[in-house]
């Protein structure tokens, strides 16, 4: 029996038909599987990208960020992307699955630096790191308290000059020309003995010359050394050429981040009274604030500082307090009395309680540098030196009386920092950070101006299709499948 064949060749059409859809279809379900395994794994990849944060950074500073270098002097992103491209393979390599892929490239589309912007990122991190430490009261009490030691260091400059004309009107009793209502003047008499009369001839100038030393050997404990590290400042952060990101986000410090991230600095920058190990200079803070290449000179210049205000607050004290007060009048008297030139008495007066005060400013300073308090302003309870034993206070190891109020040396930093301008302090923090970190294994070639904490990355992906290839059509587009997967991490 013979049979058409018209039938068989219909079915064979209508059967390719409905496999080709089978197999379509399978490809489509197949393909949304690879899509989201694309997504998978770009999301895999940008954590592992941001796990790699510099370690002893973040346990010694609590600032995260990743080296684009990775650990090289590179100024470029292609070790980065080559990096980012070797997780992604990790992800993908091992047996071929139904949802096989392969990474093709990676793009870093933008970023942003550590140092961007006057170093912004590196405050606005560090102050939402640490924002939960402060609360406004305080904010609001570092600020007043700031501006009032402001206050004080700009008024320096007259407690000296107190010395000064006290001194010179002894010297030169006709520069100061006696007023007419002054004339006929009879100093009252005193009760000094010789001894302490001789003493007071010579307090002002002794207090003077004392004065004149280096304030590190006026302050300095006996038993105490003054680091003598120094760094290079012409390739530091805040000195050289940075290389800048590129980013489309930008981050900015408000006068809030200012005074959290002035308290970080503090508590997370060792100085001279609290060592935390750190393994680039020893006195960061005191860095910040004066921005000089070595210990000793920063430290010069917070004991300066500290010296000036101190002689202002502690002349304060000693003018209202009435009876020191009427001490140092009374050895004015009989020091200047002879001149029968209340002018004269009179400025030997405030000479004379201005080396008081600075004496007993350097017993503050000592107090602070061992870890002591001392208040802003000290009550007349709390004041230690006695107006004839000022010889005694220059001894290094006299120190103030810890009355166990008032502010620390750590304290009066803080209240240095708040003042200081965003940039100086950022791109100061930022030198020593580096200088810390570049003293550590491993870590020597790392710049802060390589050092991503925000960044914006597409990663590209290939994929063989696994159906159509038993399907016959000639389209060029299903050779292979192309997923471009952007991500974005970021530490602010």
């Amino acid at each position: 029996m013979r049979y058409r064949a018209s039938i068989t060749l219909f079915m064979c059409l209508t059967i390719m038909m409905i496999t080709s859809l089978g197999f379509t279809l399978m490809e489509v379900s197949r393909f949304l599987g690879v899509d989201k395994k694309a997504d998978f794994v770009t999301a895999t990849v940008a954590d592992n990208t941001f796990s790699e944060y510099i370690k002893p950074m973040w346990e010694q500073y609590g600032i995260l960020a990743i080296d684009r270098a990775h650990g090289t002097t590179d100024d470029g992103d292609s070790i980065l992307r080559d990096r980012i491209l070797e997780f992604a393979n990790d992800q993908l390599d091992g047996e071929i699955d139904y949802y096989a892929l392969n990474a093709a490239g990676v793009d870093i589309d933008d970023y942003m630096l550590l140092t961007d912007n006057d170093g912004a990122a590196f405050i606005h991190e560090a102050a939402t790191y640490y924002k939960d430490n402060i609360g406004s009261e305080l904010v609001n009490l570092i600020g007043s308290s700031s501006n009032q030691t402001g206050s004080y260091e700009g008024l320096s400059t007259g407690v000296d000059k107190l010395m000064t004309d006290s001194d010179k009107s002894l010297k030169d009793p006709s520069s100061v020309p006696i007023k007419e209502e002054d004339k006929g003047y009879t100093p009252p008499p005193t009760n000094l003995s010789n001894e302490q009369v001789k003493k007071g001839e010579s307090l002002v100038d002794d207090v003077s010359t004392f004065k004149s030393k280096g304030v590190l050997e006026q302050v300095i404990p006996s038993d105490k050394d003054v680091s003598a590290k120094r760094f290079d400042l012409a390739t530091s952060v805040s000195h050289r050429a940075l290389q800048q990101g590129n980013s489309r986000n930008s981050s900015k410090a408000t006068s809030i981040d200012k005074v959290i991230f002035s308290v970080y600095l503090k508590d997370h920058f060792q100085n001279f009274v609290n060592n935390l190990g750190h393994s680039g200079m020893d006195y960061e803070v005191e860095y910040i604030i004066v921005g000089d290449d070595n210990d000793t000179d920063n430290l010069k210049g917070v004991v300066a500082r500290l010296l000036a205000i101190r002689s202002v607050a502690d002349f304060v004290t000693l003018y209202g307090d009435a009876a020191r007060n009427s001490e140092a009048l009374e050895l004015a008297v009989a020091v200047a009395g002879w001149t029968v030139n209340p002018a004269i008495v009179e400025a030997v007066h405030y000479g004379i309680m201005a080396a008081w005060a600075y004496m007993e400013a350097v017993l503050d300073v000592r107090l602070l540098l061992t870890g002591g308090k001392v208040p802003i302003l000290k009550s007349s309870a709390e004041w230690t030196s006695g107006l004839y034993n000022l010889g005694a206070c220059m001894s290094p190891d006299y120190t103030a009386r810890d009355s166990g109020t008032g502010i620390t040396y750590a304290d009066y930093l803080l209240m240095f920092l708040v003042v200081e301008s965003s940039r100086d302090e950022s791109m100061r923090a930022m030198d020593m950070v580096e200088t810390s970190m570049n003293a550590l294994p491993y870590y020597e070639n790392l710049k802060m101006d390589h050092l991503i904490c925000d960044m914006n990355m597409t990663l590209h992906y290939e994929s063989d299709p696994m159906f159509f290839s038993l399907i016959t059509l000639d389209v060029p587009f299903l050779d292979f499948y192309q997923l471009d997967k952007k991500v974005y991490r970021t530490y602010l």
